[in-house]
């Protein structure tokens, strides 16, 4: 049963704490409050996300190649040794993240294909002046 996908972030979480760490192609579309959750050492591979708020969340050494996040908020989120190649980002906002050491290599980006380095120089241009 554990192999099914989890229909729920719930579900994940529930499995997560018992240790179980792979979590391929899950849609949460309609899941939005995302804040403060640990994903870390997770294959999130292929998942959907729309309209999330990930303020806090935690993606540490996670892989989230070809992952679809559209319209999601990126706040104080840990993406350090997270490869997330060949996903899909479209209307997100990425504030004071920790990207060391992570992948984004063939990365969607707003309708641009960009190496790491490219996404990297984007966000950093993108940021509001305090």
């Amino acid at each position: 049963m554990k192999s099914e996908t989890p229909e729920a972030i719930g579900y994940l979480l529930d499995r997560y704490t018992e240790g179980e760490r792979d979590f391929p192609n899950c849609d949460f579309e309609y899941h939005d409050n995302l804040q403060d959750m640990i994903f870390d050492n997770s294959n999130l591979q292929g998942s959907t996300f729309f309209s999330a708020d990930f303020t806090g969340t935690s993606f540490k050494n996670c892989n989230l190649k070809n992952c679809s996040f559209k319209c999601c908020k990126f706040e104080q989120v840990n993406f350090e040794n997270a490869n997330l190649s060949g996903s899909l980002i479209t209307g997100a906002e990425f504030i004071k993240c920790n990207f060391k050491n992570a992948k984004f290599d063939n990365v969607d980006y707003y309708g641009h294909k960009l190496t790491t380095e490219d996404f990297l120089t984007r966000i950093n241009k993108e940021k509001p002046n305090s």
